[in-house]
């Protein structure tokens, strides 16, 4: 409950659920999608973070925009990170 109230606060994604909706590598980083319910709608929210390093430091992101389906915020999530990828590539994560 502590560390879901800390999640909240620091606006980490997976503030609902432990485990990602889903997760894909590509390019070399792992994009983990975790959508927020909010409202009768689901968010676009996700992770990028180093192949298999769960604990680690990453870049957690939210977008603004919304789903009307949870499959569809995966999959959007999913686009998103990749994106976010694309653009900034390991360059996104925080220095180790």
């Amino acid at each position: 409950m502590v560390l879901d109230f800390l999640r909240k606060l620091t606006g980490r994604p997976n503030a609902g659920s432990d485990e990602p909706a889903a997760r894909e590598t590509y390019q070399g980083l792992e994009v983990l999608a975790w959508p927020r319910a909010e409202g009768g709608v689901w968010r676009v929210a996700g992770r990028i973070q180093r192949p298999g390093d769960d604990e680690g430091a990453g870049h957690d992101f939210v977008r603004a925009d919304t789903m009307a389906s949870h499959d569809e915020a995966v999959r959007m999530s999913l686009l998103k990170g990749k994106q976010l990828v694309d653009e900034k590539g390991e360059g996104i994560l925080p220095k180790e």
